[in-house]
């Protein structure tokens, strides 16, 4: 499947918000910076981070022949580091299921390496979200670790994976 990303624009906020209807869902994609309901102004303030010269985030929409599908971020960037974070990953809820979250996350993935120049690229998902982890371990990350009663969500708590791939796992599954 062939995805193409191009940046995050404003006038990308409404199909966003229109797609992140619940406070349940927006902790899923956005942890504790967002609060629900999502609206322009919390958008605004986190494109900010996007705009610098050299940005420690990018955010993506991911189209296939011009319709967006969903919603990727490359995060934390760290240049001296050679580390960031694929985060905010958000298929259109009628597109889920399809491949459309691998191929987004691949292209993010070569942006990352090949582009950016990174060594590490790390995420962090919820435990519960089996088709996400399934997703991102066919990607070739590797977990590390579970972050036990990570978020408190209504009366629940939530344990995080934190997963990761090197530029040489990249390399070599990019190779074969």
């Amino acid at each position: 499947m062939t995805i193409v990303l191009e940046p995050f624009l404003r006038e990308d906020y409404p199909r966003l918000i229109r797609w992140i209807d619940t406070p349940a869902l927006l902790t899923q994609w956005g942890r504790w910076k967002f609060k629900f309901p999502l609206d322009d102004a919390q958008l605004d303030e986190y494109l900010c981070d996007t705009l610098a010269e050299s940005p420690t985030r990018r955010a993506y929409k991911a189209l296939r022949s011009e319709e967006v599908l969903g919603h990727v971020e490359l995060n934390g960037i760290s240049r001296e580091n050679g580390t960031a974070s694929v985060c905010r990953v958000f298929v259109e809820p009628e597109r889920r299921r399809g491949g459309i979250a691998r191929a987004m996350v691949r292209q993010v993935l070569r942006i990352g390496f090949e582009e950016v120049g990174l060594r590490r690229i790390d995420l962090q998902v919820y435990e519960f979200n089996e088709p996400a982890l399934a997703c991102y371990e066919r990607l070739g990350f590797v977990r590390e670790g579970v972050l036990r009663q990570y978020a408190k969500v209504g009366d629940e708590y939530w344990n995080l994976v934190w997963m990761s791939m090197l530029r040489e796992e990249w390399a070599s599954q990019e190779r074969s």
